[in-house]
């Protein structure tokens, strides 16, 4: 079943295709193939394929549990996301966990109160989270004129995160309290306490490295699976 509204809600049960415009309600026990959000969009909770934003608003209270995500907007998660790949221009919110089993790349704001869990995460603008557990961890500057012009500080603030579990990372203007990885690359003034376990360290002299220690305890911590 194929459902095209604006400005009403979605009632429990399956569609192929779910199109949602100006302010729409999905109630719980709706399991979609694809939803596509041009508007504002709230949920209890989200399950289904994938979900497209075209420039809408996506608020889950609940844990959101879904194939791929793409497109561009605002995803804002209460509870815990869950997907296979995350592709998105904007900002992405997760209040809980953040479990991806493939690649997440972010043009935008990457925010999360507890766990990263991906293959890859390749970010261009500001990274916020506890914990992050990649293979592969890029973080780069969002290059924008319209930042500038309309003030939008939040997409050009320095990225934090407590702990970053990798093999490869590669971070611009990153705070974290310690650092796990084999092959690091540091620029624009990144502060970290301590560097474990980097067989290979370079930058651009900016950074501040409080501690290098060639081992450290939990160096091998699992990620988490979607």
């Amino acid at each position: 079943m194929n459902l095209r509204l604006s400005d009403g809600h979605v009632a429990a049960g399956r569609y192929r295709t779910i199109t949602a415009r100006g302010h729409t309600v999905i109630d719980p026990g709706v399991v979609f193939d694809t939803l596509v959000v041009a508007g504002v969009v709230t949920m209890a909770g989200c399950r289904g394929g994938t979900v497209e934003c075209k420039a809408g608003r996506m608020v889950c209270t609940g844990d959101m549990d879904v194939r791929s995500i793409g497109g561009y907007g605002e995803i804002h998660v209460s509870g815990r996301l869950s997907c296979q790949t995350l592709r998105f221009v904007g900002v992405v919110r997760a209040d809980g966990d953040l479990v991806c089993a493939g690649d997440v790349t972010v043009d935008g704001i990457l925010s999360n109160d507890r766990i990263i869990s991906a293959t890859s995460v390749t970010l261009r603008g500001v990274l916020e989270s506890t914990d992050v557990r990649t293979d592969t961890l890029s973080i780069e500057p969002l290059h924008s004129m319209m930042l500038t012009r309309h003030a939008m500080g939040e997409y050009t603030a320095s990225s934090r995160a407590r702990t970053v579990v990798g093999n490869a990372v590669r971070v611009h203007a990153l705070t974290c309290v310690t650092l796990h990885a084999d092959a690091v690359e540091l620029s624009e003034r990144c502060r970290i306490e301590r560097l474990c376990n980097a067989s290979h360290v370079a930058g651009d002299g900016t950074a501040d490295v409080s501690l290098f220690r060639p081992t450290c305890s939990q160096t091998h911590l699992k990620r988490r699976r979607a």
